[in-house]
């Protein structure tokens, strides 16, 4: 047959794919509040992408929110024209894992933000073209962004997951098997990210352990171990449990491998006292070995599989020392001294060789014979996870040491190739899919996202290609009469002061070098002057910087003999300047602006992250939260005991004084690691509601305020934003979350404002890992979903 003819049908069907998405885009409702017939929602974007015409004519923006099929994301990323406009397209994708479950006007407003931010940067409202200032059913508006959210979240995780594995599925497609400390296994696609069938309610334990052992013959097994000691073995096609194996004595799985010998199941386990047994389809358990534990680290064993110069298939495990057995001779041919102790084992495609990963942080080659190689030194940090990578010709290993941050080492040149950053929590599991002729690697952390770094992006990280720096810390300040400035804390140690209304850039913050600044707060200035602002020096103390001359004041507050991480500043009902730090010396302290004297201190049995000052109704307030759990409450400056409130939440992160008398008392809002926000009664001290539940990561920036209803009754909201990527905004009296917006990134502080000419705007400032931006909404649109 003719190659030509051959591919005929396909072109055929790509047509006809092309056909049928254009007829229905014209189907497609005019505005995103006009509800679409549920076919749109569901195959628009897929017919597209199978016709080659996944662009923003094929797929209208106003449909995006209501999109309910295959996932964007993952439909973007198969073989498109280059010239395709995607635009709103690669917004949604950004956010489309953060919204699955939100509203149609969170949808709308998280796309029209996205959207702003990634083509709009640094362009102020005024200048916006007409489909970034408004977009239909939104109900923010984007005044200045210099924000980039995350592209490759391809899942958000309801669950703590712990351990992955790529898998084959049932139709020939890859899967992603992710075990969860909960004990549950799930699966999600790995092109999509959607979900593949149920949780599977898998061990009593977490499951630490995921092996996936391909089969030629169609029965391929996945493989999990468990905190509960016990090991099994699932038949992925049909996802059912084939086998369960209980480690001997009474201990956890430490670490697991397998292969398949003449078509036969090989898995070998290593528990938690070190006991290496070996399970054989058809033949039972056995014991192969022991390992004794390192004497810095007894329960550090980990395995891994390497095939010999001769083809022999190599067992690998560490303890005290490093032990390679031949086993199917079932017995020990080498052992190699240790001095460090080894977290995690990695394989790699030279025949004999394993890299190990150290509690130190380093990283060091192996022979299977011959002992230790090369070395990479570490930074101190635990190796918790590594896996290996091809990437343009180029052999990489991934690495974790116990943080946000992946680590990539050049096997070949011996040197350190460059970060991948991302994750707004700890890595815990890497692994890598066939991508082409490279490889992708995907990663799971703490902030319960799924992450996948194709070949572009690790190939930008090894060029030294870097995105915009991320912010810090930021706090921002809008009076009558004044421009709103935005004051900013990069990563680079760069503190920017941003005038927002002509999305201009104020003259760099003098600083000593130093690292980033940790804190800020904009004070009130002296005697009707000027705000200035309030920055933690990397020698624990407070300094003070005024814009109106560019140059740091003659008041310095000392006191404090840890780093300060956070800062409030407010005005006394009798007119006095005073503002609250927080230290790592586990201490609150109190300020006079005006003298530079200390005022007050009070002591927590931890270090302090946050701290809060407001004054209402005649009465001033403060309060400092720590990483003892535990919100501590000042009135006024008198001598008056500090009241403890035992909030339950886990590490205080932040916290936001409501001082005025509305439909709530005045109130303390503290937001806590649980993903928790509490509100508590600050006369009474006892909560005002049950607690407010909605993020799935912790709570790292709170802000509250009260608007006045149109019968003249102020109505109270609190803002919240976490690590999970979203920033929810709750009706405080209601307990109830009446907007959700995706970030797509971290966020890190956040300032809620009220202002417009009759007080009828709400102005938003984030700050994060993706950067800055400043947010309005209509109190209109707030009172109404409220309402709603």
């Amino acid at each position: 047959m003719n190659p030509d003819e051959a591919e005929r049908p396909a072109d055929a069907e790509r047509r006809t794919h092309a056909v049928i998405a254009a007829a229905l885009a014209r189907l497609a409702g005019a505005g995103a509040m006009t509800t679409p017939h549920p076919y749109l929602t569901r195959y628009l974007a897929q017919h597209a992408a199978l016709g080659g015409v996944l662009d923003d004519g094929h797929v209208p923006p106003a449909l995006l929110p209501w999109s309910t099929g295959d996932g964007v994301r993952g439909l973007l990323r198969l073989p498109h024209p280059r010239h395709a406009d995607r635009r709103w397209l690669t917004a949604w994708s950004a956010v489309e894992p953060y919204v699955q479950e939100a509203d149609l006007p969170s949808r709308c407003s998280s796309l029209h933000f996205a959207y702003t931010a990634l083509w709009h940067a640094g362009i102020g409202h005024a200048d916006l073209p007409p489909e970034a200032a408004a977009f239909p059913g939104s109900r923010v508006r984007v005044l200045w962004s210099q924000w980039t959210p995350a592209s490759n979240v391809l899942a958000t995780l309801r669950h703590k997951s712990g351990s992955l594995a790529v898998i084959s599925g049932a139709d020939g497609g890859q899967r992603l098997a992710i075990g969860g400390e909960s004990g549950a296994i799930e699966l999600i696609d790995a092109l999509t990210g959607s979900a593949v069938g149920d949780r599977v309610p898998a061990h009593d334990g977490a499951v630490r352990n995921l092996l996936f052992v391909p089969d030629s013959a169609g029965a391929d097994a996945l493989v999990s171990g468990s905190t509960d000691g016990t090991v099994r073995v699932w038949d992925t096609a049909e996802g059912t449990l084939v086998s369960h194996e209980r480690l001997p004595g009474n201990t956890w799985t430490a670490d697991l491998t397998g292969y398949r010998k003449d078509g036969g199941l090989v898995v070998v386990a290593v528990d938690g006292e070190g006991a290496v047994t070996e399970w054989r389809q058809g033949s039972g358990q056995r014991r192969l070995g022991d390992m004794s534990a390192h004497p810095r680290e007894p329960a550090a064993f980990t395995l891994a599989l390497t095939t010999g110069v001769d083809g022999r298939q190599l067992l690998v495990g560490a303890g005290a020392t490093l032990k390679v057995w031949d086993i199917e001779g079932h017995r020990l041919l080498h052992e190699h001294a240790v001095d460090t102790p080894i977290r995690t084992l990695a394989g790699t495609a030279v025949p004999g060789r394993v890299i190990s990963g150290h509690s130190d942080g380093s990283i060091r080659v192996w022979d299977a014979e011959a002992g230790a190689g090369v070395t990479f030194p570490g930074q101190g940090d635990p190796v918790t996870s590594m896996a290996m990578l091809r990437v343009d010709g180029v052999d990489l290993l991934a690495a974790v040491t116990s943080g946000s941050s992946i680590d990539l080492w050049d096997i070949g040149s011996e040197q350190w190739a460059g970060r991948l950053d991302g994750h707004a929590d700890t890595v815990t599991a890497l692994c890598t899919m066939p991508d082409g002729d490279s490889s992708r690697l995907v990663s799971i952390a703490w902030d319960s996202t799924v992450r996948f770094w194709d070949a572009h992006m690790v190939g930008r990280t090894l060029a030294g290609s870097l995105s915009a720096p991320g912010a810090v810390t930021a706090a921002f300040i809008e009076e009558p009469g004044t421009a709103a400035r935005l004051a900013v804390s990069y990563a680079t140690s760069q503190v920017q002061v941003w005038d927002i209304g002509s999305a201009t850039s104020v003259e760099p913050v003098s600083i000593y070098p130093e690292p980033p600044v940790r804190a800020l707060a904009w004070a009130p200035g002296a005697a009707g002057g000027n705000e200035v602002l309030l920055w933690a020096a990397a020698d624990h103390s407070v300094r003070m910087w005024d814009p109106a001359n560019g140059h740091l004041t003659d008041k310095t507050l000392t006191g404090h003999a840890q780093p300060v991480r956070a800062l409030a500043a407010c005005p006394t009902g009798d007119g006095r300047r005073v503002a609250v730090s927080g230290s790592d010396d586990c201490t609150a302290r109190m300020w006079d602006l005006d003298t530079g004297r200390q005022l007050r201190q009070w002591r927590h049995f931890h270090s302090v992250r946050a701290v809060a000052a407001a004054t209402g109704d005649g009465r001033d307030w403060f309060a400092s939260g720590s990483t003892d759990g535990t919100v501590r409450i000042r009135q006024g400056r008198d001598e008056a005991p500090v009241r403890v409130l035992p909030c339950r939440q886990g590490v205080i992160n932040a916290l936001a004084l409501n001082a005025s008398q509305s439909s709530l008392p005045p109130y303390v809002a503290s937001g806590g690691d649980d993903g928790t926000v509490g509100l508590w009664n600050l006369v009474t001290h006892e909560p005002v509601c049950d607690p407010l539940r909605g993020h799935s990561d912790a709570v790292d920036a709170l802000a509250t305020w009260s608007v006045h209803r149109d019968d003249g009754a102020p109505r109270p909201y609190v803002a919240s934003a976490g690590r999970d990527g979203t920033i929810r905004f709750w009706d405080a009296c209601a307990s109830r979350c009446v907007l959700q917006l995706a970030t797509g990134s971290r966020v890190r502080t956040l300032s809620v404002q009220v202002s417009g000419r009759d007080h009828r705007q709400i102005v938003v400032a984030v700050g994060g890992e993706a950067g800055v931006a400043v947010l309005a909404l209509s109190v209109n649109d707030l009172e109404g979903l409220a309402d709603g």
